[in-house]
């Protein structure tokens, strides 16, 4: 999948992460932008497509599991300082798991080469109200 959208708003947003949420399901997610580009919202957004209703930024605590019609793993790296502490979170027995993981600012870390297939998705903030969301899946 490549796929290139712009949206405006947080609504916007969701309703982009639950027209493709059925391609995510299963997939390593490696999500890039900048504070406050909308990353969590669209996880989210995808979490309640999948009836996965007690969610939250895992900013604090680095990694939140949701449980409805599947399971998803959602990780904040953006705290992280090196690979010693991704082990220490069992970063990889998560993604290893076959469940659906969505990595936030995952490209503090070299993550693609320790992956043969996942999706990325990079957000650029256009202006405050306007998102341009890249996906290409590897």
């Amino acid at each position: 999948m490549s796929l290139q959208k712009t949206l405006k708003g947080a609504a916007q947003t969701t309703g982009f992460a639950h027209e493709i949420a059925e391609n995510m399901k299963g997939k390593i997610v490696l999500m890039n932008g900048t504070l406050g580009a909308g990353k969590t919202t669209f996880v989210i957004g995808v979490a309640q497509y999948f009836n996965c209703y007690d969610t939250s930024s895992p900013t604090f605590t680095l990694h939140q599991r949701y449980e409805g019609d599947i399971t998803i793993h959602h990780f904040d790296l953006y705290r992280l300082e090196s690979m010693y502490e991704l082990d220490n979170i069992d970063f990889f027995e998560y993604i290893d798991s076959g469940d659906t993981c969505f990595i936030e600012w995952a490209d503090k870390f070299n993550l693609k080469d320790e992956l043969e297939n996942y999706t990325e998705i990079t957000i650029t903030v256009d202006n405050p109200n306007a998102r341009t969301f890249i996906i290409e899946e590897v």
